[in-house]
């Protein structure tokens, strides 16, 4: 079979979009599958000033036999709204004209955000091929809850692109329950849906020794070490992180911040301004080194900012955490609090409640027995359901279902025409799926507005 995989983001990059298109590519080329990734050179502003990201080549074999294509793309670490779009927009015409001169594949995926998707719906609507979306971030409204877009003509026209989307996937791949809900609010049937968590190699996690010398050089010694391995963005709230700090400054416990981000400069200079000599903060680093890091941490914190979006969401993070065999502080209401909870594999705080955040830190120190137990609880709940292997098999299933047993009302490789009659084709398809969206629009509203 030969598949064509969009992903805005790919590694070198360690973004969670780029490791889940990372993850597909090498479990189908594995099975034999003919697969090529369709990707930008780094863009993401957390991996612009990384120097493992700097060089990526444009045409790419990897070992496990799959090609990687890079397109141009406007890059820049400034966050402001018409910059990202820049980028966004870049990536969608690049990626939707290489994906078209590509030879006809059999299955198309695109992976968020949504601009990946809407180049993969050009490629779907030339080849006339089934189209599966990874759905990872609900865009344009993840781009609103962090505030770098505002309520108005263009986010509601970007909502309207996102409603045209949906009803042309043969299957959309949702993390969460919330995503599923979502959707089915927006009108898409159910049985297009199909949850998929992010997966993990648990071994990797479990049994990666720990990079000791971090505690050695920071110095953190023998103190309780908090640790946050990711972007440090508009969505985080890592703010939360130094309030904690500053009420545990005359105990044992130091936090370790890692990565790169549009607000690690103002959260550095905050920190310096406060006085925190508790928190260090180091460079983003290279995706093979993250384990030895989350293992020499003593509890793992997983953050989002307060904001109805992030309920329905589940961070990719949360998983290697529990892979990693550690504590899980979860400062991130819903879905992902039920998800520790469910694992018992750390403990839930309000989002922004420093205080609160200060005080499940010094329920860990002062019971590590307890601890250790929820560390464990959370490596053995992954096992049991989110290792990469049972994953990418789910996803395997679903690839063979859209391409042997595609909706009727999607365009499918049983509804290929000539050349003459393609492009009428691939219009009445979009003036249908236009209709159908405005109507879905009208008549419902998702559950979490």
């Amino acid at each position: 079979m030969k598949i064509v995989i969009l992903a805005q983001h790919f590694p070198p990059e360690t973004t969670p979009t780029g490791r889940r298109a990372q993850d597909l590519a090498e479990s189908l080329a594995r099975r034999g599958h003919e697969v090529t990734v369709i990707t930008g050179q780094p863009n993401h502003p957390a991996a612009l000033h990384r120097f493992f990201c700097q060089n990526a080549a444009p045409t790419k074999r990897s070992s496990e036999g799959y090609l990687v294509l890079r397109v141009p793309v406007f890059r820049s670490s400034d966050a402001r709204a018409w910059k990202r779009l820049l980028t966004y927009a870049t990536f969608m015409l690049a990626a939707a004209w290489r994906g078209i001169r590509q030879a006809r594949p059999d299955t198309i995926v695109a992976v968020s955000p949504l601009p990946a998707g809407l180049a993969a719906l050009a490629v779907h609507w030339w080849h006339r091929v089934p189209l599966i979306f990874d759905l990872q971030d609900i865009w344009p409204d993840s781009a609103r809850a962090v505030g770098v877009m505002r309520d108005g003509l263009a986010l509601r026209a970007l909502r309207q692109v996102e409603r045209l989307l949906y009803p042309c996937c043969a299957q959309v791949v949702v993390i969460s329950e919330g995503f599923r809900r979502y959707l089915c609010g927006l009108g898409v049937p159910r049985e297009r849906i199909s949850l998929i968590p992010n997966g993990v190699q648990s071994v990797m996690f479990y049994g990666a020794p720990p990079q000791r010398r971090i505690r050695r050089a920071r110095p953190l010694h023998d103190d309780f070490v908090v640790g946050y391995v990711g972007n440090h963005g508009l969505a985080q709230g890592l703010e939360t992180a130094l309030d904690a700090a500053r009420c545990l400054e005359r105990e044992p416990v130091r936090f370790l911040l890692i990565g790169e981000g549009v607000e690690k400069r103002r959260l550095e200079q905050h920190a310096r301004e406060a006085g925190l000599k508790n928190v260090r903060f180091l460079r983003g680093v290279r995706r093979t080194r993250v384990p030895g890091l989350l293992k020499a941490c003593d509890a793992l914190l997983v953050i989002l900012r307060d904001d109805p979006l992030f309920r329905i969401t589940i961070p990719s993070k949360v998983y290697e955490y529990m892979a990693a065999g550690k504590p899980v502080l979860c400062s991130v209401e819903g879905e992902c609090a039920d998800l520790v909870a469910e694992a018992r594999c750390g403990l839930a705080i309000l989002p922004g409640d420093g205080q609160a955040l200060a005080a499940a830190i010094r329920q860990l120190t002062s019971d590590p027995a307890a601890a250790r137990a929820m560390g464990e609880s959370g490596a053995n709940w992954v096992r049991a359901h989110c290792d990469r292997s049972s994953v990418m098999e789910a996803y395997h299933r679903v690839l063979r279902e859209a391409l042997h047993n595609p909706p009727r009302n999607v365009v499918g490789r049983e509804q290929v025409g000539s050349e003459v009659s393609r492009r009428p084709a691939i219009a009445s398809v979009y003036e249908r799926r236009f209709r159908r969206s405005q109507s879905a629009q009208e008549t419902r509203v998702a559950p979490w507005r």
